[in-house]
């Protein structure tokens, strides 16, 4: 993902949550500090599916904060502030595993979110065998679902996130669930 953030269009204030309404965005280190609260357990759940490691998620999700906090001025309030972090969020990803790493498979354990143990241990059970699946899937059909489903975005968003028209992310998102039933299909034992 060559595309800076510079050339990013921002997102929607409406998705900025409680706080769109109350808050103007500027360059007011206070007021982005609620943001950031606001965002950052779904940001960095989001990045640990790139990386599998929490200290790079971690790392990823402050630097993913410094360059929204530098380029603020480029927000677009009429679009969602968190698709727009998101953007943000993946190109970092990206730019920093282009080298390393430029195959690598996403993963879907959720880890930074703060939940029970026996909650995360029944979340984990009820999900496993879906995710294992989705995890077999293209990474493009991959990114899809989980923007949509696990980050629950709109498609105008995820549209906005992985650069494509919303055409072109409907038409991912139907091979993605296509892809899904052809594999659940496969595992469910004959009758």
């Amino acid at each position: 993902m060559s595309q800076d953030v510079d050339t990013m269009t921002a997102p929607r204030p409406t998705e900025v949550g409680h706080t769109a309404g109350s808050l103007e965005l500027s360059s007011d280190p206070a007021e982005f500090a609620r943001l950031v609260a606001e965002h950052q357990d779904k940001l960095c759940n989001f990045l640990l599916r790139y990386t599998r490691n929490r200290q790079d998620a971690e790392d990823l999700t402050q630097d993913t904060f410094v360059k929204a906090f530098k380029n603020l001025h480029r927000y677009e309030r009429r679009y969602s502030f968190s698709a727009w972090l998101y953007t943000i969020a993946r190109r970092t990803a990206y730019n920093h595993y282009r080298d390393r790493r430029p195959t690598e498979v996403l993963d879907f354990d959720v880890a930074c979110a703060s939940e029970s143990p026996t909650d995360a241990v029944d979340r984990q059970e009820e999900t496993h065998s879906v995710w294992a699946q989705v995890r077999q899937l293209k990474s493009p059909y991959q990114e899809v679902i989980v923007l949509k489903y696990l980050e629950e975005m709109s498609i105008e968003d995820i549209a906005r996130v992985l650069g494509r028209t919303q055409t072109g992310v409907k038409i991912l998102l139907f091979r993605a669930r296509h892809q899904l039933r052809k594999l659940q299909t496969n595992l469910t034992p004959s009758s």
